[in-house]
């Protein structure tokens, strides 16, 4: 199988009947504490955003578990192709995966076990705290229920393949925002807030600018006395369908607490 096609039967065996897959905003930025005024700090995203491959099979761990015990066993070969790792049918493959599934325990969102040849993989909750997984159930819930909707297009599209890790990171921080309109501007300050570097964020705004899912309106300008003229402007950012579903999630929710720019 190709790796196209093995994504596709393993998204169809997930039975997800809306297609998108629940992640946690805890998983991008969660807060540090209990409390309305809990400081925000970076989510388990930031230590992977120089290990892709690990990032990408964590999202396929994502879409499969939807439900029982959170938990999917399959040969190394499977994720091996799914992930664009190992291609090899001879056992090379579980070395490599090995290793992914390591980054993946020591960040403490997945545990393992083995079943018999394979291994048993069962996903945590996303903020790294290595507690069971739940369903998230929204801002209704508890803040820390707070969710955005990954959909499946974002594998049958290509895009997976198309997107390089800052651009994915930046997906993932502005579904998170749950707004129709939102600012991502390319500080130290506020990348800081997600625990990656300007650059990386800069980066990935311009490769899903280039990829039509970032749209970008008339910049909008505002008094700011610590730049040279006294102006500064910034740009509000949309995605486009179907990455903006979380924009439908946040309206049928109770409203939110206004946030800051570290929303």
């Amino acid at each position: 199988m190709s790796r196209e096609e093995t994504i596709s039967e393993l998204l169809r065996r997930s039975k997800r009947t809306n297609h998108t897959v629940p992640i946690r905003r805890a998983f991008v930025q969660k807060l540090d504490g209990a409390g309305p005024e809990a400081p925000k700090v970076p989510g388990p995203l930031h230590k992977l955003i120089r290990n892709e491959h690990a990032f990408d099979l964590l999202m396929l761990v994502y879409a499969v578990t939807s439900g029982g015990d959170y938990s999917v066993t399959e040969r190394a070969e499977t994720w091996g192709r799914a992930t664009g790792t190992s291609f090899e049918t001879d056992g090379g493959a579980s070395a490599v995966i090995s290793r992914l599934w390591l980054t993946l325990e020591r960040n403490k969102l997945i545990k393992r076990c083995s079943d018999g040849r394979f291994t048993r993989v069962t996903k945590l909750l996303e903020d790294g705290s290595e507690r069971v997984y739940t369903p998230p159930s929204g801002s209704r819930g508890s803040r820390r229920d707070v969710y955005f909707q990954l959909p499946y297009e974002y594998w049958t599209s290509g895009a997976f393949t198309k997107l390089d890790m800052s651009a994915k990171a930046v997906l993932l921080i502005a579904m998170s925002l749950r707004k129709r309109e939102f600012f991502l501007p390319s500080t130290k300050k506020f990348a800081g807030y997600y625990g990656i570097s300007a650059s990386t964020l800069y980066r990935g705004i311009n490769k899903l600018h280039e990829f039509g899912i970032l749209t970008a309106s008339e910049p909008e300008y505002f008094v700011d006395f610590t730049a040279p003229s006294g102006v500064s402007s910034h740009t509000p950012y949309s995605l486009a369908p179907p990455y903006d579903r979380s924009v439908k999630i946040a309206q049928e929710e109770e409203p939110e607490e206004e946030t800051t720019d570290a929303a």
